[in-house]
C-alpha cells in the first residue's frame, strides 16, 4: 500500500561521486533473519541528467527503472515506484562504498553498496500467467481526453467480441505511478485479471496512471482525490463505446485503488458495483501502524521493539503530514525523535530507524519529511475511508490475503464491512484468503521482497471467486 520511493542521498565530494557513478553497485540487505542482494545501476546522460535502474537478482527482477533520478550538488535523489522502499547513504572518502540505510514501511535497515562489474544485460522475465497472443478476444488500445481534467489517457480495452454489449470493469491501480498492467517485479496483475475476465464474458479497461506511459499529467503533484477524477473520466469514456452495457459499469481497485473506488461509487450513479482487492477499511494512520508492525514481524523484529517504535512512527506521520509549515514540522519531528531516542534502548533504536547517535536524527527526519510532505502523502495519511464507505449503496465485494503485510486483512475487512453495514448496504460480500499476500499470491515468507520470487501472479482460486461473485450478482 505504501507509496514506493527509493531515495539515495550522497553527501561526499561531488567530483568523486560523479567519477564513480557511471557504474553498478551491489549490497546485501539484512532485514531481521533475511538477507537479499540489491543492485543499483547509475548512468549520466549526455545532457548531464541522470537515470538509474535496480536489480533484485534473487527475485529475478532485473532492470527495474527509477521514475526519477536527480542531482543537487553532491546529493542524488532517486525515486522508484515499484518496490516500496528508500535508501539514504553517503559515499565514503575512498569512493568505493555507499554507506547508508534502507527504509521500508517505516522500518530502517543498514545497507552498504560497493561497486561491482555487471556484464549481464537486464532482461524482462515473463511470468507463467502473463497473457500471450494470440488472444481469443478483442484488445484495442485507446488514447482519449478527459473532459474535466483536460488530461490525455492511454488505455487498453479488452472485450469478448463485437456482436454484443458487455459489462465492464475499470481497473484502478495501487499506490505509486504504474502502467496499465500494474506491473511489479515482472508480474502484470491487471493484464492477468483482464485476460481472465474477458475470456469469461466481460469488458475490461486498464489505464496508465497519470504521468505514466501514454497518460499525461503531473503524478507528483496529485493525490487520491485527483486519481478519483481520472476514474470518472474513464467512466465517461466507456459510456461512449458501443460494446459496453451502460447499466453494468463497475470498478475494481487494488490497494489504494480500493480506496479510490468507493470515493467514486459514493458520488457517481453510473457505478453499478465495486470490487475491492486489499483495500483499506480503517483510517490510514491506523493502517500504516498495522503495516509497520506486520513488516517488522515478517523480518523477525521482536514484538517488544515493534511496540516501542510504532507510537513514534504514528506521531511522526501525524506531525509531518499535517504541518502547515514544513520547516516547523521538521523541527517538531526532530524534538519528538530526540525525546524518543533518549528514552529508548539504543539497540532497539538502531534496529527500527538506523539511528546510532543524536547526529543521525536530522537526516532521519528530513528523509521522512521529504516523503510525508508531498501532496499525495498529506491527503493519504490523513484519510479515513469509513465515512465514504457508508455512502456506497451498490453491491460491494471486498477480499484480502490473510498473509498481507501491507493491508492487514482482518482489521481492514472488518472496517469495510462495518462501514457498509452502518450505511445500510446489504449487498456486501467479504472474503479472506488464507496464506495469500498483498498481490494474492500463495506465499512462504510473505514479505514484500518475496513477490518477485513467486511464479504465480494471482492465485487461480482468487480469479475463480471474482467470477463467481459477478455471476452471483447477475453482472
Amino acid at each position: 500500500m505504501k507509496k514506493i520511493i527509493l531515495i539515495l542521498f550522497i553527501t561526499s565530494c561531488g567530483i568523486l561521486l560523479h567519477a564513480q557513478s557511471n557504474k553498478s553497485w551491489s549490497g546485501i540487505l539484512k532485514a531481521g533473519a533475511q538477507k537479499i542482494e540489491l543492485r543499483l545501476h547509475l548512468t549520466q546522460n549526455a545532457d548531464n541528467t541522470w537515470q538509474s535502474k535496480w536489480d533484485v537478482p534473487a527475485q529475478k527482477a532485473l532492470g527495474i527503472p527509477s521514475s526519477k533520478t536527480d542531482w543537487s550538488g553532491s546529493q542524488v535523489s532517486i525515486e522508484i515506484k515499484a518496490i516500496g522502499a528508500s535508501f539514504s547513504g553517503n559515499l565514503n572518502a575512498e569512493g568505493n562504498k555507499l554507506e547508508g540505510n534502507w527504509m521500508q514501511s517505516g522500518g530502517t535497515f543498514p545497507l552498504v553498496l560497493e561497486p561491482f562489474s555487471d556484464t549481464i544485460a537486464a532482461k524482462i522475465i515473463i511470468k507463467p500467467q502473463t497473457p500471450q497472443p494470440p488472444f481469443s478476444y478483442i484488445s484495442k488500445d485507446y488514447v482519449y481526453e478527459g473532459s474535466d481534467t483536460k488530461l490525455t489517457y492511454g488505455a487498453t480495452l479488452t472485450f469478448p467480441n463485437e456482436s454484443s454489449t458487455f459489462p465492464v470493469l475499470i481497473l484502478i491501480t495501487g499506490s505509486g505511478k504504474q502502467d496499465r498492467d500494474e506491473s511489479i517485479l515482472n508480474h502484470k496483475p491487471f493484464h492477468v485479471l483482464a485476460d481472465f475476465l474477458t475470456k469469461n464474458g466481460y469488458a475490461v479497461l486498464r489505464v496508465d496512471d497519470r504521468g505514466f506511459g501514454k497518460s499525461t499529467g503531473d503524478f507528483q503533484q496529485s493525490s487520491s482525490e485527483d486519481f478519483a477524477l481520472d476514474v470518472e473520466e474513464h467512466i465517461r469514456f466507456v459510456k461512449s463505446l458501443p460494446m459496453i452495457n451502460q447499466k453494468k459499469i463497475g470498478l475494481l481497485g487494488h490497494s489504494e485503488g480500493g480506496l479510490i473506488a468507493p470515493m467514486v461509487a459514493a458520488r457517481n450513479k453510473s457505478v453499478s458495483f465495486i470490487m475491492l482487492l486489499a483495500g483499506p477499511g480503517v483510517p490510514i494512520s491506523d493502517l500504516m501502524g498495522q503495516q509497520n508492525e506486520a513488516v517488522f514481524k515478517s523480518v523477525g523484529i521482536p514484538q517488544q521493539v515493534i511496540d516501542t517504535y510504532i507510537p513514534l512512527y504514528k506521531n511522526l506521520l501525524k506531525t509531518l503530514s499535517q504541518a502547515d509549515d514544513v520547516t516547523q514540522g521538521i523541527q517538531q519531528a526532530k524534538e519528538i525523535t530526540l525525546n524518543w531516542f533518549n528514552a529508548s534502548d539504543k539497540e532497539m533504536v538502531r534496529l527500527t530507524t538506523g539511528i546510532n547517535t543524536e547526529n543521525d536524527i536530522d537526516a532521519f527526519v528530513k528523509n521522512m519529511s521529504k516523503e510525508l510532505s508531498s501532496k499525495w502523502w498529506r491527503f493519504f495519511a490523513n484519510y479515513n475511508p469509513e465515512p465514504i464507505l457508508q455512502k456506497v449503496k451498490c453491491p460491494v465485494l471486498a477480499i484480502n490475503g490473510g498473509s498481507d503485510i501491507q493491508v492487514v486483512a482482518d482489521e481492514n475487512l472488518n472496517g469495510i464491512e462495518k462501514s457498509l453495514e452502518k450505511g445500510g448496504n446489504k449487498r456486501v460480500t467479504i472474503k479472506k484468503f488464507d496464506s495469500l499476500n498483498h498481490l494474492f499470491q500463495k506465499c512462504t515468507t510473505c514479505t514484500v521482497m518475496e513477490y518477485g520470487e513467486l511464479e504465480t501472479t494471482i492465485e487461480p482460486e482468487v480469479l475463480a471467486f471474482l467470477l463467481e461473485w459477478l455471476r452471483m450478482e447477475k453482472i
